[in-house]
This record gives C-alpha cells, structure tokens and sequence, in this order.
C-alpha cells in the first residue's frame, strides 16, 4: 500500500501502474515485480521508457484493483482527492511502519550533503520525503514524531530528516528494500569509518 501510495497509480478498473526510475530504482523494480506476484498471484510486466528514463511496472487485475480500493487506495489522481494513511493502517504499528517503508522507498530520498567549512570536511546525512498530498505529509509527520523522530516539514508538500541519528532511526525501525537507499546509507557509514581511521 505504501508504494502504491508513492509511486503507484489505478487509471481505471482493472490496472495498477508502478512507475520507478529506470536507473535509480532498476534493482528495487525486480523487488516491486516479485511482491506483486508473490501476494497476489498476478503476471507484473514490465515496460521501459528509455526517452524518460522510467519503467512501469504493470499489473493487470480488477480483483487487484478492486481489493485496493476497497483497503483505501484511490483511481484517478491520488492528489486532487486528497490521499492519506487509511484509518486501518493507523491502527497497526506493524503496518505503519510497512507502509512508511513503501512511501519513503519510492518517494523518498537518502542523501549526503558534503562541505567544507573553515577548511574542514564534513558529510552529513539527510532524508527528504515528497508528496504534494497535505494530508499525507502531516499524517507522515505525526508518525514519525510518535516514534521520536523530529520531521521538518518545507513548503507544506517535504519532509526532512537533518541528521545522522534521526536517519538511523528511520531505518532502524522501517529498514528499506530499494538499494538505491541502503547502498547510499553504506556510503555515508564507510566514509565515516574511514574519517575515524584518519583521525
């Protein structure tokens, strides 16, 4: 449901569209594809768009449809109706955190930020989570406080994590499936090992 929040998309009666980053997010579509099949039992295809460096992942169900909007997810476009966390999710932890974990894995963002200042070298970690749905940012937000986690919210439609404990966190408690996240967050760690070495 997270990730059919984030990245996904029901046009009409009987398809979901997953659409990923054809080079950020190769490897996370093979986990995507193999989900959908898994649980459902549903053919995934798989299309590429190389002019938009996309690939959309395509499943073709009504009973698929149907059973997701029956559990909260919307057809036609998920912003203009106002998406947020079904009531259901929010009554599980164990599903908050799955569901947040398919949010930030697709629409989410591990970045380091690197700069120098008076001549020292410092690296630091941040998390950046987008969407344009009000509701969903601030119910995003209330979770993640609940959890001690401190979000900061910019321009009402980005959540951010500005440091290395809060992002640790973050993955402590949802962990992540897409490698573009776990290797970035591999790079932040070994660079650390590497300046505490130096030292």
């Amino acid at each position: 449901m997270g990730i059919v929040f984030g990245d996904g998309g029901i046009n009409n009666s009987w398809q979901l569209v997953i659409t990923l980053n054809s080079e950020a997010d190769a490897h996370y579509s093979f986990y995507v594809k193999s989900l959908i099949e898994r649980l459902f039992e549903i053919k995934v295809t798989v299309r590429k768009r190389p002019s938009q460096k996309t690939l959309v992942l395509v499943s073709s169900s009504s009973n698929l449809v149907d059973f997701l909007v029956s559990k909260g997810a919307v057809r036609g476009n998920k912003i203009a109706q106002g998406i947020d966390i079904p009531a259901w999710i929010n009554q599980d932890k164990g599903f908050e955190k799955m569901f947040l974990k398919g949010l930030m894995d697709t629409d989410g963002c591990l970045y380091v930020h690197r700069h120098i200042v008076s001549g020292k070298r410092y690296h630091n970690l941040g998390f950046c989570f987008t969407s344009y749905s009000k509701a969903l940012i601030e119910s995003f937000a209330r979770i993640l406080e609940a959890w001690d986690i401190t979000p900061h919210i910019s321009c009402g439609k980005r959540i951010y994590l500005y440091s290395a404990r809060q992002v640790r966190r973050y993955l402590d408690i949802c962990g992540t499936s897409n490698p573009r996240i776990a290797n970035k967050y591999k790079e932040w760690t070994d660079s650390r090992k590497m300046v505490n070495i130096s030292i």
